[in-house]
């Protein structure tokens, strides 16, 4: 079918064509090289005048006479008939001309009858990653993949947070829109194991149970909820040496006899890994997580973040040194939320992170390959995006997002990179199957999907209210109140003082005394060569000095009020601390001189600026941006299991004070934390 002729300048990775036929954007053409051989091109854009509509195509390559995808090396002439690619030559160019050890995931967008495979053997040793914005189908895409892989009997083990995949158990309910791609409804039934910690909120699923002997030292470290002092560090070592079967109990017994006031922020510590119910000596076993033609699914619903970190850490260590022994078979692992087990280490350490680095490293050898996915991928490790051989990029937005898929994917453009964002939701980007992306409609899947977004009116549609109930008690379980303290594993900057000490100290009677967590970010800064730490409150915005109140210096909100023009000002010499002229000022800002010397004084006029002769200085209101290492915090912050009354609301983002800050010092890293609070009413 002849859709046009080329027009304009033609080179060897784009040409344009005037459209005689109807065109759209990701069509497959051909077009006759002079040289006799035939290329395949993909219409990029499409742009229509009054008069005319040309289409933008994007060179594919074409195939020698040994199969080899070449690019161009000389023009297409001017002129050529550009004619609609068929089937046939769309796979043959693409490399989708084969089924063989392939799963099918979708087919070509634009071209239902291509259907698009993705190589196991490769993507089951070599990694993959799936990067999408929430809600963009990740889970479903993955679990299109999951049905193809237990299709072949490999084994799987899957991370998941939010227990979206127990599903995999039970048919898809609707057969309408999966006749279309040629597949029929199926369960997996007890070939699906689910596995959690929590079985009371998880209950079909197995209990999963951590081993608690033999530890070493410097796992048992790993394993611990809190960061240790070099002298709980000493301790342990202490305590361990001589006993290569030391497990919690005994571990504890030891501790309690040394004489070290130290060992007891210690015991606390491991008696709340022991109050956790993770460890037994009736493990799970690896050999029962990874079975063949069958997939165990973590479900770590309901566990707190620093818990789920502990397991994943464990179970992946254990797994990966079974499989280096040869005593578990090749396997294949995926990690849903990636970012929360592996992030960038800009956003710090977690107990998975080294573990998940090496395994994704080092696995290819023993034919363990890894699925990292993600709605973040800027907090996802780059080093761990740029080893996975094939991506599936759903619809992602987020600026920062897309910045990391550029860095770390191969064969992403600032072209496709623009499509990314414009992705209907059910098709994918995929990298790594052919010599270039390809968008791809996701097959619909034949399980049941676990991952829908709730319906929320539906829910609530036709309830019946009982309107003689009132009160806390008509809407929560008895044992549930929220008077009920909370107790959990928490990054604190710990008080000077405690409520205990609040008792002593206070002489009049107390009618309730009321634990609150601030929340709050601790930054690392860098001025040159000096490092110095910053501590912001997320509930009223300071940079604390403060840490019992909590409060400091409002500076992050100050230049809210500031106009276009005196920011600009403001943001160029900010760093002078000597003062400036209004020609120094005209020379760095960009605006001209006039509106300089208005803009200065009319600064001076709100108190920002001081004039002095005909230099300008800022004042004291502000000039706390130039002296933020005098709000230097040299407390440190530290996990302990606690309990509290209430969580502060976080008011302020922190990214937009990030963003702020990061002008006028260098924000090397951060982590969130929270400062106790008392809130404390008197009785008569």
């Amino acid at each position: 079918m002849l859709l046009g002729n080329l027009i304009g300048k033609s080179g060897t990775n784009q040409f344009s064509f005037l459209v005689k036929e109807n065109a759209k954007k990701f069509m497959y053409i051909q077009v006759k090289h002079p040289e006799g051989y035939t290329i395949l091109a993909q219409v990029v854009d499409i742009n229509k005048t009054n008069d005319e509509t040309t289409a933008k195509c994007n060179i594919l390559g074409y195939r020698d006479e040994a199969g080899i995808l070449k690019n161009l090396r000389t023009p297409l002439e001017p002129g050529s008939e550009v004619t609609l690619a068929d089937d046939e030559f769309i796979k043959k160019i693409l490399g989708l001309d084969t089924e063989k050890n392939g799963a099918y995931i979708g087919v070509l967008e634009d071209r239902e009858n291509i259907k698009v495979y993705l190589d196991l053997n490769k993507l089951l040793t070599k990694h993959l990653s799936v990067l999408a914005k929430s809600g963009a189908g990740k889970s479903f895409f993955v679990g299109v993949l999951l049905e193809e892989i237990l299709e072949r009997n490999v084994p799987v083990v899957v991370i998941d947070p939010h227990g979206e995949y127990s599903t995999l158990k039970y048919p898809a309910e609707r057969k309408d829109t999966l006749k279309k791609f040629g597949i029929e409804p199926k369960g997996f039934g007890t070939r699906i194991m689910e596995f959690s910690p929590d079985v009371e909120k998880n209950p079909e699923a197995r209990a999963l149970r951590l081993s608690n002997k033999n530890l070493t030292g410097n796992e048992l470290m790993h394993l611990l909820p809190a960061k240790l002092s070099g002298s709980q560090i000493g301790l342990l070592y202490s305590a361990l040496s001589g006993n290569s079967e030391l497990d919690l109990d005994q571990l504890t017994m030891s501790l309690q006899a040394e004489e070290n006031n130290a060992k007891w922020a210690l015991i606390h510590i491991i008696e709340y890994l022991k109050k956790l119910n993770l460890f037994s000596e009736s493990y799970t076993k690896v050999n029962e997580l990874v079975q063949v033609g069958k997939c165990a699914v973590i479900n770590l619903r309901g566990i707190p973040t620093e818990i789920q970190e502990i397991i994943v850490y464990k179970i992946v260590s254990d797994l990966f040194n079974a499989r280096k022994n040869g005593e578990i078979p090749p396997f294949f692992l995926v990690v849903e939320e990636a970012h929360n087990y592996i992030p960038e280490r800009s956003f710090g350490e977690v107990k998975s992170s080294a573990i998940l680095r090496q395994v994704i490293a080092e696995g290819r050898k023993f034919g363990l390959g890894v699925a990292a996915i993600s709605q973040r991928p800027a907090r996802v490790d780059k080093t761990i995006l740029s080893q996975c051989t094939t991506q599936a990029i759903l619809k992602v937005t987020n600026p920062n997002d897309l910045k990391s898929i550029s860095s770390s994917v191969e064969g992403i453009t600032a072209e496709t990179e623009g499509e990314i964002i414009n992705l209907h939701i059910g098709t994918a980007m995929i990298v790594g199957v052919a010599d270039m992306p390809l968008f791809v409609q996701i097959r619909p899947r034949k399980t049941k999907h676990g991952g829908e977004t709730l319906d929320i009116i539906g829910t609530f549609a036709g309830t019946k209210v009982d309107e003689e109930k009132t009160g806390l008690a008509s809407y929560m379980p008895e044992d549930e109140g929220l008077i009920k303290n909370k107790k959990e594993v928490i990054n604190i900057i710990k008080p000077k003082v405690s409520k205990e000490d609040i008792k002593l100290l206070v002489d009049k009677p107390i009618k309730t005394l009321k634990t609150l967590l601030v929340p709050c970010a601790l930054l690392n800064c860098k001025e040159g060569n000096f490092t110095y730490n910053l501590l912001l409150n997320l509930e009223n915005g300071h940079v604390v000095k403060d840490y019992e109140r909590g409060t400091g210096e409002q500076i992050i909100n100050r230049l809210e009020k500031l106009s276009e023009k005196e920011n600009k000002i403001f943001l160029a010499m900010v760093k002078q601390k000597e003062g400036f002229t209004a020609a120094e000022a005209f020379a760095k800002s960009g605006l001209q001189f006039s509106e300089v010397y208005d803009v200065v004084n009319g600064l001076v006029k709100k108190g920002y600026l001081i004039k002095t002769g005909d230099k300008f200085s800022f004042s004291n209101t502000v000039n706390s941006l130039n002296k933020l290492k005098d709000y230097a915090c040299y407390e440190k912050s530290e996990f302990v299991g606690m309990e509290y009354d209430e969580k502060k609301e976080t008011k302020y983002k922190l990214n937009e004070m990030l963003d702020f800050l990061k002008k006028y010092t260098e924000v090397t890293n951060h982590k969130d934390c929270y400062l106790i609070k008392y809130d404390v009413e008197f009785g008569k």
